[in-house]
């Protein structure tokens, strides 16, 4: 579970880092599913790393 909570957390940072962009770029930024998706797993693959 916490490597769960961990990998949300770092998806959660990435939005938040996409949004600052966005604000400070004047618009919007629109990510396609087919490049949004695939950052998922290594998220969650970085956080199982940091639990051994």
């Amino acid at each position: 579970m916490e490597t769960f909570g961990r990998g949300c957390l770092y998806i959660i940072l990435g939005i938040v880092v996409l949004m600052v962009f966005a604000l400070f770029a004047g618009g919007t930024v629109t990510i396609p599913w087919i490049i949004a998706i695939p950052p998922v797993v290594p998220a969650f693959w970085t956080a199982s790393k940091k639990n051994k």
